[in-house]
């Protein structure tokens, strides 16, 4: 994954109209540099990257409020991630299910031809998709996210309005990580994965700010992260296989109790992976988001007297 250009000449009293655009800026350069690595073959890792971008420049907007044209703006960038997702998915799934067919058994091949099959089909409606959705937001994208300019975001960077966002959604975020610890299954580990980004890009808009303390929480929560990421992968797969599989193949029930083994394994990895998050997120939040304002303290390595 592309990390993002790093905006300079941010700290922690920056005035959020500056701080927004700055950072709304940087993000949006992002996007635009992704895109023109394309190509017209639409690889896997370039559009991987331009979506993670998208999902940046979408968290960037949260900075400026609550506003009409906020909301327009994010409706655009969301048509662009989503297209662009569109094709990054089948391109995981179908670089997974290849590597499947290499250690796989005559009878699962079967199979997995068939579910591959199923998503080559796929694949060109999405990126045709995609091809149009580049000029669309070429043109509405940049128009409607210049209209921020005039949008006038009240507070500081690292003020108490972003903290409060932010304490809201890590509370929301810890409730999925308890309903995904009582019931590991798709749909709980899926919405704890949709949490679990969020929070990620949200906290990196503040890195400028406070890069030590951000840093040591996103140590924390970026394997969490990538191991829902997997498990989700899994879970999608096995519906994929469950659904478009040969019914009528034994190799279709071996490949199922092959993507189960993995998913159970998968689940024990998030699991151990939430319990490393809490031991460190529960210290991390108290001192870094719930604390005094980062605005009246020091800029000392934060947690410098922990293990």
């Amino acid at each position: 994954m592309a990390k993002p250009t790093p905006v300079r000449g941010l700290h922690a009293a920056t005035p959020m109209p500056e701080a927004a655009r700055a950072l709304r800026g940087g993000r949006l350069a992002d996007v635009q540099r992704q895109l023109g690595k394309l190509g017209g073959t639409l690889a896997a890792d370039p559009v991987h990257d331009a979506r993670v971008a998208t999902r940046r420049l979408r968290a960037a907007l949260v900075l400026f409020g609550d506003d009409k044209r906020v909301r327009r703006a994010d409706k655009v960038v969301n048509a662009l991630q989503d297209a662009l997702g569109e094709v990054r998915d089948l391109h995981v799934q179908l670089d997974a299910f290849a590597a499947m067919d290499d250690q796989a058994a005559p009878l699962e091949r079967t199979a997995l031809r068939h579910v591959r099959q199923h998503l080559e089909a796929r694949l060109p409606g999405r990126t045709d998709a995609l091809r149009e959705a580049i000029p669309r937001w070429q043109k509405d994208g940049l128009r409607v996210l210049a209209r921020l300019e005039g949008v006038e975001p009240k507070g500081k960077l690292a003020g108490h309005r972003t903290r409060d966002r932010l304490v809201a959604e890590l509370e929301e975020l810890e409730a999925r990580v308890i309903e995904a610890q009582q019931d590991p299954s798709a749909t709980p580990m899926h919405e704890l994965r949709k949490g679990v980004k969020k929070f990620r890009y949200a906290l990196e808009l503040l890195e400028p700010a406070m890069p030590v303390e951000i840093g040591e929480i996103l140590g924390a929560l970026v394997p969490l992260q990538e191991t829902l990421g997997t498990l989700h992968d899994t879970d999608v797969r096995l519906e994929l296989v469950d659904d478009h599989g040969d019914a009528s193949s034994q190799g279709t029930d071996a490949v199922l109790r092959r993507l189960r083994t993995d998913r159970d394994r998968q689940a024990q990895d998030v699991l151990r992976a939430l319990e490393s998050w809490e031991e460190e997120a529960v210290a991390l939040r108290s001192q870094v988001l719930l604390s005094a304002s980062p605005l009246k303290r020091g800029g000392g390595r934060r947690g410098a007297g922990r293990r």
